[in-house]
């Protein structure tokens, strides 16, 4: 191949991938405005979700293991039968001879290395057979969602420290825009966009933040820990935890704690909006509380969840003796 030959074809893979990056972007733009205008809610994107990771075999959602390791097969093999053209020319005839004296040295090394290559792609495969199993069992122990049951457990009712709240993250509302996960009905998204504040919402896809998007009310579908790892640093002033803090595991609820001190900008604040464990179980009922994968924590565990990641609590807030409202401020640089 000349070197005209070789632009060519590096041109037309970039041509390619610069109109597979164009359909995408299309795709995306479709979706949002869809998304926008109410044609996929939040718990409707939800299903299909869970319909995709029910049906979709173990290691091909998002995942191109298998292809690769299928090219890695193809090219595990080493050929000793070099390509050295027609033995009738002078070139192939030298060509022919240099191969026939070396081949036995190189036919020996050759063998070596397939033989080298062929066990280390079976090593491969019975890796890949065991994470596979791994992810079959734990994808197992994993609960599914029950019938008609979108939201196990719900989270607690902002209602009761709406005022406050809403006077706290407004004092904050120019270091950036306020979050709130999972905002559910929307209660206090509504409160804050009255106030005047930019503030929107997250949710994993329930009836209740259906009826929050329907009104007007900027809600998207996401998780909270995947949502939080795509925000920009320090461009939010105000991030209230809700729903989901009740019913993280211990490990998740570190990453969250970590991922809320690298989005909030200096001065803002951090609300955990949870439930009082004693009175959860209660409310939630049996079922959710059997198979969500973590409980609740006391605001005394939040705050020290907190504090060790360098925020500051500066207020629990009362108004229900069943949830708590715990607020924490990052602190600012130190001037100089």
């Amino acid at each position: 191949m000349t070197t005209d030959d070789t632009a060519a074809a590096g041109t037309g893979e970039a041509d390619s991938r610069a109109y597979l990056a164009q359909v995408q972007r299309e795709i995306d733009d479709e979706v949002r405005r869809r998304r926008a205008a109410g044609d996929f809610p939040p718990s409707f994107e939800r299903k299909l979700d869970e319909l995709f990771a029910r049906f979709t075999p173990t290691g091909t959602s998002d995942d191109h293991f298998t292809d690769a390791l299928k090219l890695a097969d193809r090219s595990a093999y080493f050929d000793t039968k070099v390509p050295i053209g027609s033995r009738k020319t002078a070139k192939g005839a030298v060509r022919f001879a240099l191969w026939q004296a070396e081949a036995w040295f190189m036919n020996y090394v050759v063998t070596q290395l397939n033989h080298f290559s062929s066990s280390t792609m079976r090593v491969v495969h019975l890796l890949d057979e065991r994470v596979g199993d791994l992810e079959r069992e734990l994808s197992e122990l994993t609960p599914a969602p029950l019938p008609e049951e979108e939201v196990l457990s719900p989270g607690a009712d902002p209602a009761p420290y709406l005022e406050e709240l809403v006077e706290r993250l407004g004092a904050v509302a120019d270091r950036g825009r306020i979050l709130q996960a999972e905002c559910g009905a929307g209660t206090l998204l509504a409160a804050l966009g009255g106030a005047g504040h930019d503030a929107y919402g997250i949710d994993p896809g329930s009836s209740a933040a259906d009826a929050a998007a329907a009104t007007g009310l900027e809600v998207r579908r996401d998780d909270v820990l995947g949502h939080l790892g795509s925000v920009g640093p320090e461009s939010l002033a105000g991030l209230v935890l809700a729903g989901c803090v009740d019913r993280m595991s211990t490990a998740e609820r570190r990453r969250l704690v970590a991922l809320a001190e690298l989005t909030v900008a200096p001065g803002g604040l951090v609300v955990v909006l949870g439930t009082e464990p004693a009175a959860w179980e209660e409310t939630v009922g049996p079922v959710a509380a059997d198979l969500a994968p973590g409980r609740p924590l006391h605001p005394d565990t939040w705050a020290h969840l907190l504090t060790r990641i360098g925020l500051e609590v500066v207020a629990t807030l009362a108004g229900d003796p069943a949830s708590f409202a715990l607020v924490a401020s990052k602190r600012a640089p130190a001037t100089t």
